[in-house]
């Protein structure tokens, strides 16, 4: 079959080079269109269920909205693990399907049982599926610069009714989370005073209010031939005027008594003024409002970065002098990675031409080897295309790898049809023509077998990688199937294209010096035309004409030398025979003391394994044996330092990848509040925004509003963007810079962190939930048990030499207070008030309740009840609060409930 093969290809030329240029075309799109990201996407197959129910606490959350999910999502079919996370006022439930498992018929099944578990959560309680991404798909990180007068209500009103709408419809774009800001709120301060002068019960308020937002239908009236459609309007906020909304509530009547209105001004005030909010963000010591820009499962994510800063700046004009700035993206990275393999390849093909070219001083012959490498690679990406493998520092590494393969099979079917056809021309070429094809045929034939073994070994030797399961196996299998992809395809251009250009090659070129003069100007002409086609396909900026000059010159040159070549025997090349003469006695030498020479690999062999394992592991059953024989190798002088020189390579489960960034994740005492963790975090970022190397610190608090981030209020999570490195003072490093940001944001409170980088952390909590590259868990059936346990193993790892004390942080369950108000059901009825009523009384009264909601056009922002602020800043005036009871009856707040303070778990 090779035989047959290699026979139609070298007497074919005609369709062999028009499947190859197919190939080849074929090959250039899938590089443009093949996806590309830095590193290979390493999230779980993850459908995540994600509940708001705002006030709650995190033990409500967890009894009656995480558990019931996460029993009803056990059932969802390939579903692997079922893992649930309560915040304050969110649910989060993560099902895990193996990885064989398509993505979006995992969210159907997901949906579909969502769909029988409703009946069992609170009334008003909806889960919904979060966006279809993973947790690396976050790929963009913008903020909105304010025009002069702009507050940051203004900028979150922006970014959440603008923005965010125009940006979510970019294709390729999954969600685009706001954060940061105010979101505008109007506000009904309650006098509790004026309730029990008015003897009126807060639910009646309450009622008041929602029955004041309403807009109806009356069908159609004709007249005159005409149909009116009749509306009636009584939508707060409907005239899209704050003043207007603002007055309209606060003429709302709340009752009538003797034909005298009770509007909500006699018994409170109307304002406007910040939602409650559980997450911020914070650029160069600055609050500020912007946005999260989600990839949807699948896409490339360079692609879909460029999209989304085209429509920023399609969009900016159109945004009363706000600008869009981009803090963080992963183009860079994904530039400078693919840029970094790219360089690497083109290295070593021209390395490869430049060698063959030394060893046979022949320019055609390097020409057909050199030409093949590209021609591999390209048929690489098809098959990358194909199979949905994207490129990124894995799958580009393994093509990189493989060079050196794939070149030798090439090297070793042009070489063998070389010297066969150099002797043929020495013998004064017998049989013509049709003999010469004979020669390129037979001596294709001859190596093929051996190549397609040698390569088929190869192939078979990865299999064991594509046989790793979960994050290993997309780690490391895009490496190896690339590899394999080259060296199957470097394989097909050995056997297929390699002879084909050694019959239009290889061979003694008889032209005299005309032909041999136009031949190089043509030659020239087209490696130019070539040159700038390929500048224009890849977009390359910059004026480049110089280059294209001196393309043209050089393979002008070039044309002229290879129309001038003529084949030699290998013996008769001045390189072969000077190795030869080097070689020879060499090989006699060594042959000629065997036992001297078998040392040389076996103190290689030790000195390797030395290098792998460490030299005290290697020597230590010699060491044993001498020991046995009463000698101390450990006493022979500079035995232990020669030793510790190789003490073992360091291992680790993640690529070493320089993202040009830090990810800075400090710790804070579990119960600070969010204005305190605020204060914390622009302080951090301010002084870390005056280290020279640093350009931008975009800092977060909490979490964005998305379902992939399931982050406590007290959590701190810091991008700092680094300068490039030609703008670093001399001597710094990365790693001085990290300990230079430690240093300056480890304020009083606040553990040191943990070296990561913005990538690397997320990898790192996707696979384990830590916000640390190593950490110790900790089991057992008491809360409090564990808590001692994590705190008494937390002083032991201090005691480690090889450990950072500081950074060592026990991150214990228990830790946030609770203020408890435990009804008292049968003073409750004595006074008409059912169990509702009195926690409706806590909720809306001291914590705020969303009510209703203004439709200012296209804008709708929220209405709440509570009581006025002094009422509720004291913790021991609470339990004094007065109630309206329906009896008519005023009591305090203490009889209906009573108040207790008490520590439970902060999330679950």
């Amino acid at each position: 079959m090779l035989r047959g093969l290699i026979a139609f290809c070298v007497r074919e030329p005609l369709i062999t080079g028009v499947i190859a240029a197919v190939l080849i075309g074929f090959g250039l799109y899938a590089t443009r269109h093949v996806p590309i990201d830095a590193i290979p996407n390493v999230g779980e197959n993850q459908v995540i269920v994600f509940t708001a129910w705002p006030g709650r606490s995190p033990k409500d959350v967890e009894d009656q909205v995480t558990y019931p999910l996460s029993v009803a999502l056990l059932a969802v079919p390939h579903a692997e693990s079922v893992r649930g996370k309560s915040l304050f006022g969110y649910s989060f439930v993560q099902v895990t399907f193996s990885d064989d498992t398509d993505f979006y018929w995992a969210r159907s099944r997901v949906a579909e049982q969502l769909g029988t578990v409703g009946a069992k959560l609170p009334e008003g309680v909806v889960p919904t599926l979060g966006p279809d991404a993973t947790g690396l798909g976050q790929v963009l990180y913008y903020t909105l610069t304010p025009a002069e007068g702009m507050n940051l209500a203004d900028l979150r009103s922006i970014q959440d009714f603008v923005v965010k709408y125009e940006l979510q419809a970019v294709p390729g774009v999954s969600e685009v989370a706001s954060v940061g800001g105010h979101v505008r709120q109007y506000q009904i301060e309650v006098d509790p005073d004026k309730l029990r002068f008015h003897n009126l019960p807060l639910d009646q308020l309450v009622d008041a209010v929602q029955k004041s937002n309403l807009d109806v239908g009356a069908k159609t009236v004709e007249s005159g031939g005409m149909e009116f459609i009749i509306r009636g309007r009584g939508l707060l906020g409907a005239d899209q005027s704050v003043e207007q909304a603002i007055k309209d509530i606060e003429q709302t009547v709340v009752r009538t008594s003797d034909g005298i209105p009770l509007r909500i001004e006699d018994i409170g005030g109307v304002q406007l003024g910040p939602e409650f909010r559980r997450g911020a963000i914070d650029l160069n010591g600055t609050e500020a409002v912007g946005g999260v820009v989600v990839m949807r499962f699948g896409e490339n994510p360079r692609d879909v970065i460029e999209r989304v800063k085209a429509k920023i700046n399609q969009i900016e004009p159109s945004l009363s002098g706000v600008k869009i700035n981009v803090v963080y993206d992963r183009t860079g990275l994904i530039n400078e990675t693919i840029g970094t393999l790219t360089e690497s390849l083109l290295q070593e093909v021209l390395i490869t031409a430049a060698v063959i070219l030394f060893f046979l001083l022949h320019l055609r012959a390097s020409l057909v080897v050199a030409i093949t490498l590209p021609v591999a690679v390209l048929l690489a990406f098809i098959a990358m295309q194909i199979s949905g493998i994207e490129a990124n520092l894995m799958s580009l590494a393994g093509i990189a790898i493989a060079i050196g393969t794939m070149v030798d099979m090439g090297i070793i079917v042009s070489e063998t049809i070389y010297d066969r056809l150099a002797e043929w021309e020495q013998a004064g070429r017998p049989g013509g023509s049709e003999r010469r094809l004979e020669l390129i045929n037979e001596s294709a034939s001859e190596v093929a077998p051996a190549v397609v073994t040698a390569v088929m070994t190869t192939v078979i030797s990865f299999l064991p990688v594509l046989m790793l399961t979960g994050r290993d196996y997309k780690l490391f299998a895009p490496l190896a199937w690339t590899k394999s992809f080259a060296l199957i395809a470097a394989l097909i251009v050995a056997v297929t294209l390699v002879p084909l250009l050694s019959r239009l090659l290889l061979q003694t070129s008889r032209w005299t010096r005309q032909r041999r003069l136009l031949g190089a100007f043509g030659m020239g002409c087209v490696s130019t035309a070539v040159a700038g086609g390929w500048l224009y396909w890849f977009a390359v900026d910059g004026n480049h004409l110089l280059a294209l000059f001196a393309v043209a010159i050089i393979s002008s040159i070039a044309g002229y030398w290879m129309l001038g070549e003529r084949l030699r025997p290998t013996d008769q090349n001045p390189v072969s025979q000077l190795i030869l003469r080097g070689y020879a006695p060499t090989l006699r030498f060594f042959l000629s003391r065997k036992g001297l020479f078998a040392l040389l690999p076996t103190v290689v062999v030790v000195l390797g394994l030395g290098a792998w394992f460490g030299l005290p592991t290697v020597l230590r059953p010699f060491e044993q044996f001498a020991s046995k024989l009463g000698a101390d190798l450990n006493g022979v002088p500079g035995y232990v330092e020669f030793k510790h020189q190789m003490t073992g390579l360091e291992s680790d489960d993640w690529i070493a990848l320089d993202e040009g960034s830090w990810f800075y994740m400090p710790t804070l005492y579990p119960a600070a509040s969010f204005s305190q963790a605020m204060e914390v975090l622009q302080t951090q970022d301010a002084l870390i925004k005056e280290i020279p190397e640093v350009a931008n610190v975009l800092g977060k608090i909490g979490r964005v509003e998305s379902a992939l981030d399931p982050a406590p209020t007290a959590m701190i999570e810091t991008y700092v963007m680094l300068k490039p490195r030609d703008q670093w003072r001399d001597g710094m490093t990365g790693k001085q810079i990290w300990d230079k940001i430690n240093a300056v944001a480890t304020l009083p409170g606040v553990t040191p962190a943990s070296p990561l980088q913005p990538i690397e952390g997320r990898v790192v909590m996707l696979q384990s939930g830590i916000k640390a590259s190593m950490a110790i868990r900790i089991y057992g059936d008491s809360l409090e048990g564990l808590a001692n346990a994590s705190l008494d193993v937390a002083a032991q790892l201090k005691t480690i030499p090889q450990v950072d004390a500081a950074t060592v942080n026990p991150d214990i369950v228990l830790g946030k207070p609770y203020v408890e108000f435990d009804v008292n059901r049968d003073a409750a009825a004595r006074y008409g008030m059912s169990t509702m009523m009195v926690n409706q009384i806590v909720e809306t009264a001291l914590g705020g309740s969303n009510v209703t909601h203004t439709l200012e056009g296209r804008e709708r922002y929220p209405v709440r009840i509570r009581y006025e602020r002094h009422l509720r800043e004291r913790l021991d005036e609470l339990k004094r609060l007065p109630v309206v009871t329906h009896s008519g009856e005023v009591v305090p707040l203490s009889v209906l409930a009573t108040m207790k303070t008490t520590w439970a778990r902060r999330d679950q």
